[in-house]
């Protein structure tokens, strides 16, 4: 599951997509079982995979991680077949995968809406 605070920045950027799982008490539990949102007291907790799901399927995003050479990782993020974020290099796939997912919150924060272009490199 991603981290309690993507979690709560997702519900922030509107993500309402039925979960296995929710945070609760100020992300101090996390609460195996399906889940849809149950108002301010829950964060839905979605997989890494659902919310990146999330992000190619409202806002158009498409990302991907990706071990080049000598163990290191990379991802890259497109917005229409092109483009729009590339990162340097982390040790381990886990830190590629949360680097891209923050990159993918601070875009939609920064330019909301799921028809924009957006121009980062």
């Amino acid at each position: 599951f991603i981290p309690y605070e993507l979690a709560l920045e997702l519900k922030q950027l509107g993500f309402d997509e039925p979960c296995f799982a929710s945070y609760y008490h100020a992300g101090r539990k996390l609460d195996i079982c399906e889940y849809i949102n149950h108002g301010e007291y829950t964060v839905l907790a979605p997989t890494y995979s659902q919310a990146f799901r999330w992000f190619r399927e409202k806002h158009e995003l498409s990302s991907w991680v990706y071990n080049s050479h000598m163990d290191k990782y990379f991802y890259t993020i497109l917005q229409n077949g092109r483009i729009i974020k590339a990162n340097e290099s982390v040790t381990t796939y886990e830190e590629a995968e949360l680097a891209c997912l923050k990159k993918l919150i601070e875009i939609v924060k920064t330019y909301g809406g799921n028809k924009w272009e957006v121009s980062l490199r």
